[in-house]
């Protein structure tokens, strides 16, 4: 994720795409349609979170209907191989931001030794913590790629390339003569809960604060989420231009980028986080829309939706958290 701090100055991101941007009329603090919610659904009391909208883990959205129109409450028990890495890259994550965040106090300890020292301590601190999580991942795993000491490896490699690339823009960026910086004025991007939560506009019909994975503040807002898994999917797209109109709304300042820091959890291949770069335009916008206009006018319905074809069963229902209910046969 940092690398896209220290690259960021040298992308001319608004002169490249200033075409698509200057097409992008559909602004979180618009309060015309489709931008605000239909009257129609302001009568459901329950307000849905940008997740809870763009997230499409059923193809019929029957997992969001029990849970928010029925109020049926369940807990994935059983989680795959890929769920359970999954959690465990991501807290790792963010975990290590923070972490490094509160160390990194001084240009010191961007050092390839320091850094090395550093990631070595987290990583031997996140494994005892999260000991449980990580031998339920090895009784998971089918074959060499899915070790939990492979996985921690590459994951400790992201962690000492995104770090050393930080400290390489920090070196290039600073000029001697103007005495010392502190290395953390430098770091472009939030990811504390305190300054990421957005209060979105009542017009959106969201609720009353979301929180993206982190926030890149210069040279211009970008919206950023952390995702995992074997692929990207269209959805987290969609997930950032619902944060990209929540902060809009709130804030009046348009977001125009997004990024997505993604780590593949399938890989035989030994590779590092992955980073995609994206105008949030109106498609991506309409999309998300559209999905949450959907999504109100299915729970504002008294009959629960249909099942999923049986071509999405395997991909969507097999591990679904709400599977004893739509098949109490099997």
């Amino acid at each position: 994720m940092y690398q896209l701090g220290a690259k960021w100055k040298l992308w001319e991101l608004q002169n490249v795409f200033q075409k698509e941007v200057n097409s992008i009329t559909l602004r979180g603090y618009s309060k015309e349609s489709p931008v605000s919610l239909p009257a129609d659904f302001y009568a459901f009391e329950k307000r849905l979170s940008v997740e809870r909208i763009a997230s499409k883990y059923c193809p019929t959205r029957r997992d969001v209907y029990f849970e928010i129109k029925r109020g049926i409450k369940q807990k994935l028990v059983n989680k795959t191989w890929g769920q359970t890495a999954g959690y465990l890259i991501e807290e790792y994550c963010r975990g290590l931001l923070e972490y490094f965040y509160q160390l990194a106090k001084n240009p010191e300890d961007l050092h390839y030794q320091r850094i090395q020292e550093l990631v070595n301590e987290y990583s031997q601190s996140f494994w005892t913590t999260h000991a449980r999580k990580i031998q339920d991942l090895r009784k998971k795993a089918s074959n060499s790629e899915e070790t939990p000491e492979r996985l921690f490896f590459l994951l400790q490699q992201t962690a000492k390339y995104e770090l050393v690339l930080l400290g390489a823009d920090y070196e290039f960026s600073q000029n001697s003569g103007l005495g010392f910086a502190p290395l953390i004025d430098s770091i472009p991007i939030r990811f504390d809960p305190e300054t990421l939560t957005i209060a979105p506009d009542e017009h959106l019909g969201l609720g009353k604060t979301t929180t993206p994975d982190f926030i890149i503040m210069s040279p211009m807002p970008v919206m950023g989420d952390l995702k995992s898994g074997i692929s990207l999917k269209s959805f987290h797209l969609n997930t950032i231009a619902g944060f990209a109109l929540a902060y809009e709304s709130q804030h009046k300042v348009n977001i125009d980028f997004g990024v997505i820091y993604f780590f593949e959890t399938h890989s035989k291949q030994m590779n590092f986080a992955q980073s995609y770069v994206f105008v949030i335009d109106d498609l991506l916008r309409k999309q998300f829309l559209s999905t949450r206009d959907q999504l109100y006018k299915l729970l504002q319905n008294d009959d629960d939706p249909p099942l999923a074809d049986a071509k999405d069963y395997e991909t969507y229902c097999l591990f679904c958290k709400y599977h004893a209910k739509c098949y109490p046969e099997e």
